[in-house]
């Protein structure tokens, strides 16, 4: 599984990358601490992840949502 985060103007800031092997349905918490991939907080606004997961036969599955960094 992976979370990339983009800025509005689409610049990727963050990719966060977790290997998961389970069968089913599972829910998993993933931590953050608000930093770029070079260590430097990010500012206030409003940014796009993209939640990407693939099951053990590959298939593959995405959820793009707004984030709001306050």
């Amino acid at each position: 599984m992976s979370v990339q985060v983009f800025t509005i103007t689409g610049k990727l800031v963050k990719t966060i990358a977790k290997t998961i092997f389970s069968e089913g349905n599972r829910s998993t918490e993933i931590e953050w601490n608000g930093k770029d991939d070079y260590g430097d907080k990010l500012g206030r606004g409003v940014y796009i992840y993209i939640l990407r997961v693939r099951t053990i036969d590959g298939k593959m599955a995405d959820k793009i949502e707004k984030l709001l960094i306050l």
